[in-house]
């Protein structure tokens, strides 16, 4: 049986380490750099009996007992880390970096990491406590498919990329640009609506039409159309935000909306597709090299 080692033993961690544990996996260690500093000391060692996880006193010694190495701290000492890690790192040793950092910081690790040792770009795609060792993970570099196959029999929920270190990250970046900007823009439409009691309504009326068929198919409509009808719909959006001043609502993810429909209308996008929306998003891509060609 393959051998865990954590770098930093906080809630991610321990919720995956947990759940591994109630698999059957049996070997797991973990440094954490609190392990004999109050207050944390005790919150850190309880977790690790609890679970019968071991503690140890060192990187050093995490590394020489353990086969993949699980760096899991906060994105600034990423790197750090991984300096500290290498010099006890060989062939052997796969580097699993978990932290939640931008691509290019996974890169910078992997160029750390790579020349001596195997690495592994993880970006954990949902809450650890809710479902811990299960918890969506994407993985890519170049251990990814040993990390994926060796895992995957413990019930870890691993997505294997067949792409360089960086990829996985840069897939749970942009996706936060839709989780994350999608709830403050439901928010602000919501907080609007019910200044006319019609939220409900607004929400039923969306339900429709992201719903209306399989994803795809939906984005595919939503985006194609948008591109082509950015200039009136960027008119409307002037009348929405006119709207919310009236009203006294906060309204900078409509006025985002805006800007980037003028975005749209500026490419030229409309005149490019000859005023028919792609039926393809990826169309859109195609679109933009070769205005930005056009352009240099």
């Amino acid at each position: 049986m393959k051998k865990l080692g954590f770098i930093g033993f906080g809630e991610a961690a321990f919720n995956i380490s947990s759940g591994l544990k109630s698999e059957g996996f049996e070997s797991i260690f973990a440094y954490d750099k609190f392990w004999d500093v109050e207050p944390q000391k005790n919150l850190i060692c309880n977790r690790a009996k609890d679970i019968g996880v071991t503690l140890v006193a060192s990187i050093q010694e995490l590394v020489e007992n353990s086969d993949f190495i699980l760096s899991a701290v906060s994105a600034d000492m990423a790197v750090p880390l991984a300096e500290q890690a290498k010099p006890f790192l060989n062939p052997e040793k796969v580097y699993v970096d978990l932290n939640a950092t931008s691509p290019m910081t996974k890169e910078a690790v992997d160029l750390l990491v790579s020349p001596v040792a195997v690495f592994v770009d993880c970006a954990v795609m949902g809450p650890v406590p809710t479902y811990k060792h299960k918890v969506p993970l994407c993985v890519s570099g170049s251990g990814a498919k040993l990390f994926s196959d060796t895992m995957t029999p413990y019930g870890m929920n691993i997505t294997y990329m067949d792409a360089p270190a960086g990829s996985a990250s840069a897939s749970k970046m942009f996706r936060s640009i839709f989780m994350k900007g999608f709830v403050v823009l439901v928010l602000e439409m919501l907080v609007a609506a019910h200044k006319y009691g019609v939220e409900d309504d607004v929400l039923q009326s969306v339900e429709k039409t992201l719903t209306s068929g399989p994803l795809l198919e939906v984005i595919n409509g939503l985006v194609g159309r948008g591109v082509i009808h950015s200039e009136r719909r960027e008119h409307e959006m002037a009348e929405v935000i006119a709207t919310l001043n009236a009203i006294n609502v906060d309204g900078i993810m409509s006025k985002a909306s805006k800007d980037k429909l003028n975005w749209c209308t500026k490419l030229g996008l409309k005149g490019y597709f000859k005023g028919i929306p792609p039926k393809d998003f990826h169309e859109i891509f195609i679109a933009l090299d070769e205005i930005n060609k056009k352009e240099d």
